[in-house]
């Protein structure tokens, strides 16, 4: 990133995300506001991405300013961006026009000022502009107390008011704003003792219309829009992955797990995507060109994935006793994420069948499980950790990868056991995770009877029988890996969101009566 001033020759960006997003509620609490998540990328993306590349970016910072300077730096690392700390974010005095004044020796040309919380989707910048525009759109009138409003007579503003209400003739600021008359601007926000922007408005100025504006500093209008964007939440609320500039960028809450999988990615590099980086809370690292396997669906491709994953993933360290982390891994954790699971439902209906399947109660299973099998039979070795089709790459020239690798079995990094691979990937032949990101399943409880409508993969009898196989080639438990699958399903529960969350824990319980405990 660059760090001096540059000249304002070239498109010239303010984007402000100092503020602590008060109107975020909860979801801002861990994140700058700029990163809200939103059709892949964060909100700070959509602007940057608006711009051609040579364009120079001021990025004003402070709250949470190291989460705003390592997305960037991971995910733009190619543009030009000016970080400038802002003294205060919060109290009375703070503001737009607080924030701007920070960055008034930089100004030295025409530039644009774009809120970091505001998302549009039409271009506005090859257009050439020889004079101000201010960027406007119709809100109902009984929200109008929240914007600047104007009162626009042949596209030029007559009147202004701020946060005041009026009638429907009114237009609200998006906050969108290109200066041209830049020094005009600095000498009146430097004169003026509001902490506010607006008043740098000249009255008669330009108006343009922005039809796609989403107000993402309301946090209703924004989790209406990304609920409209995906037919089923996948997502966990301590990760966010994000797809931008050619990059996947990976935030966490907790910034060991971004820090651990960095380590494990160099420890076996070839496996993964090219430029692997990390940063605080993020990594990063390029996109690769190609389909999932869900996408791909090939069984003859299988066979040369599982000679990759044997030859180049699954590195075994034989000698290495990994006892007590299985036991902590697979008895320990189970058992608290059952509980969790439990936590969250404690009324939640016991199953007598499961899609015809009589059952019993979960707690039978669970004090039937041998964990003995579990614990003592084991494959230390390097391990990717969540290993099914969604999280495995295959190109154009049938080169695979792998991404979205765990960072951790137990609290070893670099080591696992790789039967936990084993049963993940034919674990994601019973579940087909793509189809769960589509909402294409059901969970239906009547009196007992549970009916569930799975998402299978298709092939799924193959590559269930050339993975036993190989399994069994290989002189290894193939019991293990059975048992291993619900439990998984199990661990996986309070993870997610309903009904996706019961699907599991049923489909867990269903699997082990097939298992005949």
């Amino acid at each position: 990133m660059v760090e001096s001033a540059t000249n304002m020759n070239k498109q010239t960006v303010i984007i402000p995300t100092a503020g602590i997003g008060s109107r975020t509620g909860e979801i801002g609490k861990n994140l700058n506001k700029s990163l809200l998540p939103y059709l892949d990328k964060p909100v700070l993306a959509h602007i940057i991405d608006q711009f051609p590349i040579d364009t120079k970016f001021f990025i004003p910072v402070g709250y949470r300013a190291e989460q705003v300077r390592d997305f960037c730096t991971l995910a733009y690392g190619d543009r030009d961006i000016e970080f400038i700390p802002i003294s205060e974010w919060t109290g009375p005095h703070t503001g737009p026009g607080f924030t701007v004044k920070h960055l008034l020796p930089k100004i030295d040309g025409p530039f644009w000022y774009i809120p970091c919380d505001t998302y549009y989707n039409q271009d506005i910048v090859s257009q050439v502009r020889t004079e101000n525009s201010y960027f406007v759109t119709k809100v109902n009138a009984d929200i109008s107390h929240e914007y600047t409003m104007f009162e626009v007579n042949n596209d030029r503003i007559v009147s202004m008011k701020f946060k005041e209400s009026v009638d429907d003739s009114w237009l609200a600021l998006t906050g969108v704003m290109y200066i041209h008359d830049w020094q005009q601007f600095k000498d009146k926000l430097y004169d003026h003792p509001s902490p506010e922007i607006i008043w740098t408005i000249p009255l008669g100025s330009r108006i343009e219309t922005l039809d796609t504006w989403l107000d993402f500093g309301n946090l209703k209008i924004y989790t209406d829009a990304v609920q409209r964007s995906q037919k089923y939440n996948f997502t966990k609320p301590d990760e966010i992955t994000y797809i931008c500039n050619n990059r996947v960028a990976k935030w966490w809450k907790d910034s060991t797990v971004a820090q651990k999988k960095y380590i494990k990615s160099q420890t076996n590099p070839s496996v993964y995507p090219d430029h692997v980086g990390s940063s605080g809370q993020w990594i990063a690292y390029d996109y690769f060109d190609g389909t999932t396997l869900y996408e791909h669906n090939d069984p003859a491709v299988f066979e040369d994935l599982l000679q990759w994953l044997d030859q180049e993933v699954w590195v075994h360290q034989l000698q290495t006793d990994i006892t007590q982390a299985t036991d902590n891994f697979y008895k320990i954790k189970t058992l608290g994420r059952i509980n969790k699971f439990l936590e969250k439902y404690p009324n939640l209906p016991s199953a007598k069948t499961i899609d015809g399947v009589a059952v019993r109660e979960f707690s039978y299973y669970l004090n039937n499980i041998d964990w003995s099998l579990l614990t003592d039979t084991t494959l230390p070795g390097y391990m990717h950790g969540d290993l099914q089709f969604d999280n495995v790459i295959i190109s154009d020239d049938n080169k695979f990868k792998v991404i979205d690798w765990r960072h951790e079995f137990a609290d070893m990094v670099e080591i696992g056991d790789i039967y936990y691979d084993l049963a993940k990937l034919m674990g994601g032949f019973i579940i087909n995770y793509s189809d769960i990101k589509n909402n294409n399943f059901t969970v239906t409880v009547d009196n007992g009877d549970v009916s569930l409508n799975v998402p299978g993969i298709e092939h799924s009898d193959i590559y269930i029988d050339r993975l036993k196989q190989f399994i069994i080639n290989k002189g290894w438990s193939y019991t293990k890996v059975r048992t291993l699958i619900p439990i998984i399903f199990w661990n996986m529960s309070p993870l997610h969101t309903p009904p996706f969350d019961q699907l599991l824990w049923y489909l867990g319980i269903k699997l082990f009566e097939e298992l005949g405990l």
